[in-house]
């Protein structure tokens, strides 16, 4: 294997492992073997073809990766595999709760204790009255 086609090959995988981040949910690590082959890829630069063009080659992964990360955080949940993936979380109204909101709403604000476990829901005692939460 030739040194230019290590570092393509380098370059390439980093490249498709940051974009398999945007589909697989891996909680960083995709990221961090990304760019650890884009790293790769950029000495592998500078050791077989010279100063100018590893130098240009971290520029590029220096220009590239916060224009991919804005991409992938501005654009990529606006498209339409992006709302497949991620779909916008749902607005809730008065009638998704199981308590009446003005039942509630005169505690808002104030500091309360937990009676039960809140798993999810419970019971919490503010001002001396228990209130499910």
């Amino acid at each position: 294997m030739s040194a230019l086609t290590l570092i393509i090959l380098l370059f390439a995988a980093g490249a498709l492992v940051l974009v398999a981040e945007l589909f697989i949910p891996s909680h960083g690590v995709l990221t961090v073997l990304g760019v650890g082959l884009l790293t790769a890829g950029v000495v592998q630069t500078f050791r077989f073809a010279g100063q100018q063009a590893g130098s240009l080659a971290t520029l590029a992964c220096l220009v590239g990766l916060p224009a991919f990360g804005v991409a992938a955080i501005k654009i990529w949940p606006k498209t339409w595999i992006g709302r497949r993936i991620a779909p916008r979380n749902p607005i809730v109204t008065a009638r998704d709760s199981s308590v009446p909101v003005e039942e509630i709403s005169r505690y808002i604000g104030l500091s309360g204790r937990s009676i039960t476990q809140l798993r999810p829901v419970g019971f919490c005692e503010f001002q001396g009255r228990r209130v499910p939460c």
